[in-house]
């Protein structure tokens, strides 16, 4: 019975020592923990970095864990755009951070040593000087729809040695328009990767094309029905977009004079196109002359209906020289000088020629085509009406002239300025000339207008056809 006691006894000054062992250890880690929390082994660190495009606030804690340092950055992204925003944050995911507020990331790790070296060579990495990474070229390039890019790369050196270890990432689809991002990533260090973004723009700068079917300049004889010819409308990056057209038509065939209908698209990019077509009102029973026209010769010269009148038919007397007409002249400086405004050039091509610069300038024509091809865009002499000084070639006399805008505004807007296209488009039979777009004759407002109102050449508005 007493070795038995004994034997407890001794069992129970085993326990209590293995006690007092796991008290001590527990007591001395406390301790231990304690004077490694002290400030002594914690410090702060601060920097900025400017990625060119975007810049960011970095506030980083050292703390010592025993003989382990915890590193703790939180990131404050300061100026941003968000097509970088989206990239930078996507990156930041990556590299461990996580969202510790707005535009505020935070990131934890571990190191094997104190935080006293680890600071060293964390300031050492971060520092300006210690690595140079920066983009050749512009932080941000338009580039057109479905056109190629060369990227410039970038400038990349740790430790003042030139680097090619840049990781290039991209999203840049140059079929679809929209912004991109080229993320440039230089691994400074196993916990630092150094980033810079490029954004490429790609945008569609290309108007939409809109075509009209028939004509773009109607007469329409008075009190009768407008149809709509119709038209389409082709896009380089939307294809397809006639149903888009919005068409302004404001046409009223019971009041005689010039009308506008204008055609509209804009494209999912915001390119806009429009286009119009001019009808012309006859005036009431403007097609069959009510009257016969007073036809008068004076001085060899023929008037009708007080208009001087020069075609293949009625021709001036070769001594005949006016030279140019002032008030015609000052009529058309005023519309060279409103066309110029709306960035079109009307310059003067040819005005007043005398009976024998006509005579020359036709034989030079006729040398080259032959007299009948000549007689169908040159006038002989005294049948030309640049000899009555009221006649002007302007723009330019070349056939391509026609599809210009300069063409189109004096076809629509010479009227107002007292001219009319003597030779107009589809009335070669009538005047015996191919269409010349850039030849005016001037008849004062008045009349200019009543002639462009009834959609007729000279001749038949004065009833000598």
């Amino acid at each position: 019975m007493l070795v038995t006691i004994k034997f407890r006894n001794k069992r129970i000054k085993v326990f209590n020592l293995i006690f007092l062992i796991l008290v001590i250890c527990l007591v001395f880690y406390l301790l231990l923990s304690l004077f490694f929390s002290l400030p002594f082994f914690k410090s702060d660190y601060s920097y900025d970095h400017d990625g060119g495009n975007y810049k960011v606030n970095t506030k980083v804690t050292f703390n010592n864990k025993w003989f382990n340092c915890y590193v703790t950055e939180i990131l404050t992204i300061k100026t941003i755009d968000k097509t970088i925003y989206d990239a930078y944050v996507k990156d930041l995911n990556h590299d461990g951070y996580k969202s510790f507020g707005k535009n505020i990331y935070k990131r934890v790790y571990k190191t094997n040593s104190f935080c006293d070296s680890v600071k060293k060579d964390y300031k050492r990495v971060h520092d300006g000087n210690y690595s140079l990474f920066k983009l050749n070229g512009y932080n941000s390039y338009n580039i057109e729809y479905k056109s190629d890019f060369t990227d410039p790369y970038v400038v990349s050196k740790i430790n003042g040695k030139d680097t090619k270890k840049v990781d290039v990432f991209s999203n840049l689809n140059n079929n679809k328009t929209g912004s991109y991002v080229i993320s440039y990533n230089l691994k400074v260090d196993n916990y630092y990767t150094k980033r810079l973004y490029r954004v490429i723009n790609i945008v569609d700068s290309e108007k939409p094309i809109i075509n009209l079917i028939g004509e773009e300049n109607v007469a329409l004889d008075y009190g009768s029905k407008y149809v709509e010819e119709g038209f389409s409308a082709i896009d380089n990056y939307d294809g397809d977009i006639t149903s888009k057209v919005k068409v302004k038509n404001t046409i009223d065939t019971k009041k005689p004079g010039t009308y506008k209908i204008t055609y509209s698209v804009t494209d999912t990019n915001g390119n806009k196109s429009k286009v119009y077509r001019n009808v012309v009102i006859k005036e009431k029973n403007s097609a069959v002359s009510k009257t016969e026209p007073i036809i008068e010769q004076k001085d060899g010269i023929t008037y009708v209906n007080g208009i001087i009148f020069v075609n293949k038919d009625y021709s001036l007397p070769e001594d005949y020289d006016p030279k140019v007409n002032k008030k015609a002249y000052k009529a058309l400086e005023k519309m060279q000088n409103d066309a110029m405004v709306l960035g079109l050039d009307l310059n003067l091509i040819s005005g007043y020629r005398s009976y024998k610069t006509q005579k020359e300038l036709f034989q030079k024509y006729a040398l080259k085509d032959g007299e009948e091809k000549a007689n169908t865009y040159s006038a002989k002499p005294g049948h030309s009406e640049h000899q009555t000084g009221f006649a002007f070639d302007i723009g330019s006399v070349d056939r391509t002239f026609e599809n210009t805008d300069e063409a189109k505004w004096i076809e629509e807007n010479a009227h107002l300025y007292g001219f009319i296209v003597r030779y107009p488009k589809n009335k070669t039979d009538i005047t015996g000339y191919i269409y010349e777009p850039w030849h005016v004759r001037y008849l004062g407002v008045d009349v200019a207008t009543k002639v462009k109102a009834s959609g007729l050449t000279l001749e038949e508005y004065l009833g000598i056809n």
